[in-house]
């Protein structure tokens, strides 16, 4: 089986602008908005499917963080250009949210401090090589033109199968 076991939550891929957070930005791929303009979202080439994909191929969950057997997630953060680039890579989100307690409880406090800080980095640095490995986007559109777009992806990391 294989060694890496991540979760997508796609529900998580959002279009946001300066102004704008998730929760204002409609779901559908295209709405209209207060002043009767049409927004549509980048795509990745696929889609929705071919995004998962994607993910479950070319994430690999850290070896380091599998000794103490790390669970989190990281929020990366980035943005579809004109011309369907990525750039703007950034970890704006990580959480922690389990660890082999035994093993870890065995550590210092200021040892556990260190492991947290160096999980939550590896977790972020393994999300921006993803996100920069990605192949152009179809680019986001306001009125019929290509728009810059910043998306939000959030990427789950799971302790692999023994």
């Amino acid at each position: 089986m294989k060694k890496t076991i991540i979760t997508m939550l796609l529900a998580t891929l959002t279009l946001g602008a300066t102004a704008q957070t998730a929760n204002d930005m409609p779901i559908a791929n295209e709405a209209k908005t207060q002043n009767d303009s049409v927004r549509t979202a980048p795509a990745f080439p696929g889609g929705l499917e071919g995004l998962a994909k994607y993910m479950k191929k070319n994430v690999k969950y850290p070896r380091e963080a599998d000794q103490y057997g790390v669970e989190g997630s990281v929020v990366m953060t980035f943005t579809v250009t004109k011309d369907g680039t990525i750039t703007n890579i950034e970890a704006t989100d990580c959480k922690l949210e389990r660890f082999n307690t035994t093993k870890f409880s065995q550590e210092t406090p200021a040892r556990q401090a260190q492991l947290k800080e160096r999980f939550a980095l590896l977790f972020a640095k393994e999300g921006a090589r993803v996100i920069r490995k990605m192949p152009k986007w179809q680019p986001g559109t306001l009125n019929g033109q290509p728009v810059d777009a910043k998306l939000h992806q959030r990427i789950k990391f799971l302790e692999p199968y023994k």
